[in-house]
C-alpha cells in the first residue's frame, strides 16, 4: 500500500500505530497539514456533514464558517496529548474547536488588558492563573484559551448558547464543545506545530521522573524565530 493510501486509511480508522509512524517520519509542519488543518475531522461522516455543521455553528458565533476548524482527538481520531498515550476518541471525548477571528481575539485581549483590580479580586484562583498564563504565553502566540474564560469575555453568553446548541446535533450530540480563538491562520498553524513538536519529544523519552524533567528542559529550549522576534518587539516597545 502506498504512503498516501496508508495515510487515507489511517484517517478513516484512527490507526494509532500508523499515526505514531507518521509523527516520526513527517515533519511537524507536514503532519499538521495532513492530519489537522486541511482534512475532514474523524468524528464527521464526510465533508458535507462537516461543512453544514460549521455553517450552523458559525452563524451563531458570528464568524465565517471557513474560520472554524475542529482539532484534537475529534479531528485525528486519537489524542495527541503527551499525557494520554494516543487514546482513541471515545464516548466521553470533548470536541475541540479552533476559531480564527481577529475581531474576537482583539475583544478578548482588550478585556484582559483592561481588567481592573476590583474585577480581579472577584476571580477564582483558576481564573487568575489562567489570566497569568495568557499574559505570559498564549497572547504572544496569538491564542486565547476561550474554553477557560468563556463565561467572562464580552461575547461569552452568545458563544455559550451557540456551543450548547451544537452539542444537540449529530455528530457532536451530547459532547462538550470547547473553543480557542486564534488571531489568524498563521497563529493556529504555529500553535498546532508547537504541540506536535512537543509530542515528538515526549515519544523519545522513557517514562520516569528524571526523563520527565529532561523533557521539560528540552521543551523549554525550543525556539520559534518568527514568534520570538515578535515577543522581543513587544518587550522593546514597553
Amino acid at each position: 500500500m502506498s504512503s498516501e493510501a496508508e495515510r487515507a486509511d489511517a484517517l478513516r480508522r484512527a490507526d494509532s500505530a500508523l499515526i505514531k509512524q507518521e509523527l516520526r517520519e513527517l515533519t511537524p509542519e507536514e503532519f499538521v497539514n495532513h492530519y489537522i488543518i486541511d482534512r475532514t475531522p474523524w468524528v464527521f461522516s464526510g465533508r458535507r456533514q462537516y461543512v453544514e455543521w460549521k455553517i450552523s455553528l458559525a452563524r451563531e458565533l458570528d464568524v465565517d464558517p471557513f474560520s472554524i476548524v475542529v482539532v484534537g482527538s475529534g479531528c485525528v481520531g486519537v489524542s495527541l496529548s503527551p499525557h494520554k498515550d494516543f487514546s482513541h476518541f471515545h464516548s466521553g471525548s470533548d470536541i475541540d474547536v479552533a476559531v480564527v477571528s481577529a475581531r474576537h481575539f482583539d475583544e478578548c485581549w482588550r478585556w484582559l488588558r483592561s481588567l481592573t483590580p476590583s474585577e480581579s479580586l472577584a476571580l477564582t484562583r483558576l481564573e487568575k492563573d489562567t489570566f497569568k498564563w495568557h499574559h505570559k504565553n498564549l497572547i504572544f502566540d496569538g491564542t486565547i484559551a476561550t474554553d477557560r474564560v468563556l463565561s467572562k469575555v464580552p461575547f461569552g453568553k452568545q458563544w455559550t448558547v451557540a456551543l450548547a446548541n451544537a452539542s444537540l446535533v449529530e455528530p457532536t450530540e451530547g459532547r462538550e464543545i470547547k473553543t480557542r480563538i486564534y488571531r489568524d491562520f498563521e497563529s493556529l498553524r504555529y500553535y498546532q506545530i508547537k504541540c506536535v513538536r512537543d509530542l515528538r519529544i515526549s515519544m523519545t523519552m522513557p517514562e520516569d521522573g528524571a526523563n520527565s524533567r529532561a523533557l521539560e528542559v528540552k521543551t523549554a529550549e525550543i525556539t520559534y524565530p518568527a514568534k520570538e522576534k515578535e515577543r522581543d518587539g513587544v518587550r522593546d516597545s514597553k
